[in-house]
Formats: structure tokens, sequence, C-alpha cells
């Protein structure tokens, strides 16, 4: 019986994200894979204004640890990332995926490079508005049209209240076998960025070449995955 798997998706986004490629990918291979939504992330493409802390969505992640009999592997991406940094601080599984993830060191320096290089953010996040902010320039997300015209819409409004929670940096680190794999072509997380991360968990790193910020709903989301797998296997 091959382990269990908990996906943590990220900002705007909800479990069906892992349910579109991820999932069937892993559970071909054996793997038990569990998705959730975190809590406000419910209903795709909701617009409803949601205000819950970054603690909620690490709160959200352990109890649905808690329910499993064995430590799973879990793979958090972008805010789930960070999710799965805080949960790690006391909470424990066998192996951790930190997928296009914020950084140990906060979402201040991605924040800042985003507003600079897209001024047109502003007005957004002087709303509070985060998801209309990725619909504008869903480019940040995605690297095809094709892709973007599928999943731009599925998208659902974030609490603004765990953004600024995403702003903060880790200060712990952590034992458990952890692979920190981005894309080359994120519009989010720099490659520096994803490097720094590794250094900072000594983890394996692995860029995915062509990869956008969403790399499980690429279309080439194949070579993500594989790398997860390969990394995965190394400790079977």
């Amino acid at each position: 019986m091959k382990e269990t798997i908990v996906f943590v998706h990220g900002m705007c986004h909800g479990a069906w994200c892992w349910e579109e490629q991820f999932i069937p990918y892993f559970e071909k291979l054996g793997y038990h894979c569990i998705s959730f939504n975190l809590p406000g992330h419910e209903t795709e493409g909701s617009t409803r204004n949601i205000s819950y802390s970054l603690s909620d969505y690490v709160q959200a992640l352990s109890k649905a640890i808690e329910k499993l009999d064995e430590a799973p592997i879990i793979i958090g991406h972008s805010m789930g990332g960070m999710i799965l940094q805080h949960f790690l601080q006391n909470g424990t599984c066998k192996k951790a995926v930190l997928m296009s993830s914020v950084p140990p060191s906060g979402a201040l320096f991605a924040s800042l490079s985003v507003i600079f290089r897209y001024p047109g953010v502003i007005p957004f996040l002087i709303r509070r508005n985060l998801l209309g902010a990725f619909k504008k320039y869903p480019h940040l997300m995605f690297n095809k049209a094709s892709v973007t015209s599928k999943y731009t819409h599925r998208m659902c409004a974030e609490s603004f209240r765990a953004y600024l929670g995403l702003l903060f940096p880790i200060l712990h680190t952590s034992r458990i076998p952890l692979l920190v794999i981005g894309g080359s072509e994120d519009g989010l997380i720099t490659v520096r960025e994803f490097a720094s991360t590794a250094n900072y968990y000594k983890a394996q790193l692995s860029i995915i070449e062509g990869g956008s910020h969403d790399l499980m709903l690429d279309e080439t989301y194949e070579q993500s995955a594989k790398a997860i797998e390969k990394w995965i296997r190394t400790f079977e």
C-alpha cells in the first residue's frame, strides 16, 4: 500500500486545482490522495468576501491530518506552501513538498515585485480584492492562454487577513525530508527565491523549465508530477 498524499491549495484556489490532473496521476501510481478546501474556498468562482487568518488555514490543515491513521506526505502550493511551513512548527508528516511556495522570508518581496511590474494591482489591493488582481493579470498564475481561459473563472475570493499573514517570515526550520519545486516562468515567485527556500531548509531543489506558478495545472504538469514522484521514491 502506497503512502497518503495530502494536497494544500493556494490563494484563490480550491481542492479542484489538484483534482484536475495531479490526483489522477498519483492515484494511478497507487497513492491515497486527499485534497480539501480551505475555509471560505468551498465555492468555485465565488466573489463573496471572506475573512480568515493564516492561522485558521493552518488549523484546517491540522484537522485534516488528525483524521489520518498515519503521517502523510504533504504537498503545499503557493500560500499552501506557507501554510505547510507553519504547520511543521508543531505538526509532522513523512515528507513535505513546497510547490511554487511563498518562501520562509515571507511574501513581501514578491508583493513589491508585482506592484513594481504591474502598478495596476494597487487599486485592487486598496480594495482588498486579491481575486480582482489575479483576474486582471492571470499570467501571474498561468503561462498559456488555453490554461488561463480554462481556470481563471474557477478562482475565488481570498481573505486579505490571510494575505497579510504571508508577509511575515518563518522563524523555525524542519527536519522533515523536503522538496522545493518551482517553475522557471513563475509570475509570482522567482527562481532565486526557490533556491533560497531550499537553502533555508537544506532541501532538494527542482526547477521546471517553462513552468508557471500553477505547475499542477500546466499543460506540461507531468514534468512536475514526475519530479515529485521521483523524489518521493528516494525515501521509500
